[in-house]
Order: C-alpha cells, then sequence, then structure tokens
C-alpha cells in the first residue's frame, strides 16, 4: 500500500468561511463552506454518512479500514483502539467569529453520549488575516453554574467574551483546547485542526449565528444536563502556555517537527515535515525526512516533492494543497523535495487510556 491522495470534501456550515481552504486545494471557492474533514471515519453528530471521507475510488474511507484495520492502523493501533483512526482532521478556516462552544470529556461523552470518546482538540495555525487576529480560551475567573446559565438563556455574547482569555496568535502558533474549556475562533484564523474523533459541540452562544440552540445547542441532552461539561473554573496564564506551542513553517530539517505542546499527546500528533529545497545533481541526493510506519493525515501546505514508502517502495508525487492518508502498509515514509506539509498522526499506541 502507499500514501492515497484524497478528494477534496469541503462542508457547509452555519458560519462563514472556506475561501482560504478552496485556495490551498485549488477548488472554486464557496462562502458558507469553513471546514473540510479530512480522512474522516467521523460523521457529523447525528448524521450517519454526512462528514464521512471517501478514497478516490467512491469507496468510503470507514469501510476500507473495517476491512482491513492492520494494513490502515498498524496491530498495535488495532491493539490499543480497535478499527478507529482515534482521531479526526480538518481544516477550518473562520471567516467570522465562531460562538462560544464547548467539547465533553471522555467521562462525560462515555456516561451521557455513549461515545469513548470527548473532543478535546488542537490548531496548527497556517494563515491569519485582519488586524489582530486572535482566539478566546477558557474562563479568566471562576463561574457560578448560576450565572453560566444566565449568560446561555439570555445569549449574552459580549459578557461570555468579557469573561475569557483573548489571545493573539499568528501563522505557526498552535494551541491544544482541553476538553471541558469554554473557546471560539477568532475571524480570519485559518489553521489544521485535529481533535479526538466526535463530533460534540455544546453552542454557549447560538443566537447570534441564527442557530436554534433549543434543538441544537446541547447535543440532544438539555442545557441542564449539557452545562455540566462545562469547566466553570479560572484558568490562568501559567496554565494556558503549557497549551501552546510554536514552529516556524518555513523550518527545515531531516526528521518530523514536533508542532503541539505535550499535553497533546493522549489524544493526537502533529508534526512539520519539511525536508528542505531540492539540491542540484552535482551536489548529491536531495534532503529527505522519513517519518516511522503509522496512519498519517497529510496536509501538503506548499511545494512539491515525492513521499515513499519502504514496504513497497514506491513513491507518489504530491504538491501544494494535496491532502492524503497515509496507511501503515505503507511502511517507513520517506519524503523529498521542497515541499512543506503537516503531518497528524494518532496518539500512539502506549498513550491507550492516558487521556481523561
Amino acid at each position: 500500500m502507499k500514501p492515497v491522495v484524497l478528494p477534496h470534501h469541503q462542508l457547509r456550515c452555519f458560519y462563514r468561511g472556506g475561501e482560504n481552504i478552496a485556495d490551498l486545494r485549488g477548488t472554486d471557492g464557496r462562502d458558507w463552506y469553513p471546514e473540510e474533514w479530512l480522512a474522516s471515519t467521523t460523521p457529523r453528530f447525528g448524521e450517519t454518512v454526512d462528514g464521512l471521507s471517501a478514497l478516490p475510488d467512491g469507496q468510503l474511507l470507514r469501510d476500507a479500514i473495517a476491512a482491513d484495520p492492520d494494513a490502515w492502523l498498524g496491530a498495535e493501533h488495532v491493539a490499543a483502539y480497535g478499527a478507529d483512526p482515534a482521531v479526526l482532521v480538518k481544516l477550518l478556516d473562520a471567516g467570522e467569529r465562531l460562538p462560544v462552544h464547548v467539547h465533553p470529556d471522555r467521562e462525560f461523552a462515555r456516561r451521557h453520549l455513549d461515545c469513548p470518546y470527548g473532543k478535546t482538540e488542537a490548531w496548527v495555525v497556517i494563515k491569519v488575516e485582519g488586524e489582530g487576529p486572535h482566539v478566546y480560551l477558557g474562563f479568566r475567573e471562576d463561574v457560578e453554574a448560576q450565572a453560566l446559565r444566565k449568560l446561555v438563556d439570555t445569549q449574552d455574547s459580549q459578557g461570555f467574551l468579557d469573561l475569557m482569555h483573548k489571545l493573539p496568535v499568528a501563522v505557526g502558533d498552535t494551541i491544544v483546547v482541553p476538553s471541558g474549556t469554554p473557546h471560539a475562533t477568532g475571524a480570519g484564523v485559518f489553521v489544521v485542526e485535529l481533535q479526538e474523533p466526535s463530533d460534540f459541540s455544546i453552542l454557549l452562544e447560538h443566537a447570534p449565528f441564527d442557530i436554534d440552540g433549543t434543538n441544537k445547542g446541547h447535543l440532544g441532552i438539555g442545557f441542564d444536563l449539557a452545562l455540566e461539561a462545562v469547566n466553570r473554573s479560572a484558568v490562568d496564564a501559567v496554565e494556558i502556555d503549557t497549551w501552546r506551542g510554536f514552529v516556524d513553517l518555513d523550518s527545515t530539517g531531516n526528521a518530523p517537527q514536533k508542532t503541539l505542546a505535550d499535553i497533546a499527546d493522549p489524544y493526537f500528533r502533529a508534526d512539520l515535515v519539511r525536508p528542505g529545497p531540492p539540491r542540484s545533481r552535482p551536489l548529491g541526493p536531495e534532503p529527505s525526512a522519513t517519518v516511522p510506519a503509522g496512519f498519517g493525515v497529510v496536509v501538503v501546505l506548499d511545494g512539491s516533492g515525492e513521499l515513499t514508502g519502504s514496504k513497497s517502495g514506491e513513491s507518489i508525487q504530491v504538491t501544494a494543497g494535496d491532502v492524503l492518508a497515509v496507511p501503515h502498509a505503507a511502511g517507513d515514509v520517506t519524503v523529498t523535495g521542497g515541499l512543506g506539509a503537516v503531518w497528524s498522526r494518532p496518539p500512539a499506541p502506549d498513550q491507550a487510556g492516558v487521556g481523561r
């Protein structure tokens, strides 16, 4: 098996955006299509197929993995997580500020949503636009349950934002958002997003986005219960620093460069892979970087090059805007050429059960 270039898979959502995804992917731009779900085996909440990614032949990736999980994921991964990639990767292009929302943790999801996964997520910022790009993350002070419910009932958008940390962001910034943490991505922020493989969002703020919060904001369990998933405790700047990282997206190296803070390790991994510019033949072989065998989701940010699997020896040419699913059976993958890519992976098998 070798890496597979995936078809375009941009989804319509309730908020604006999507032009940057279209620019990267080389497709026609459409507003209100701000997310592309990449190599997804996770359907949208309440759906059975919508959100799932297809292979070039039209087969759903979910079905291909179910038919041969060891080849796609590796025996150790399957032993730890089953026939599930255990990660969902997206491109998210916020054309406007997203609503303040929260994702439940694993314990809450197991108890109330019949799912082993919560939704810790992370962002790798690949482009920003506008003045003062930023995100909102966590409460700056403790919030009583009654006060939180009042904010939800009155849909006090400014009240929510006034309670939260407002963090400036730039290209190369990375942020892990632990489950339970209120957050919102600001307008003009384009990210590769990694998350646990669920679509659980509790929309604390919904009225300004023309969403019927009584039906769609609380995952069908009612706000009385859903709000128990919110971390109402203050988060200080010292703790937030442990969630943040930075990677120079132009930096080169002969090995994958870790992008996310260590707190992400039980949930997912993301590396920058950029082996360096091509060399002329008299100077010897082109620079290369080798990624260890394992399921991966690759977003080629720029340039072009070649991916070669160690097991088959087969190579595939890739270029800016390509998205690939990499099967474990490809073996170690050597990347050559002048390209830069974000290479997302599930948590390591020895991390099973470590996350909350």
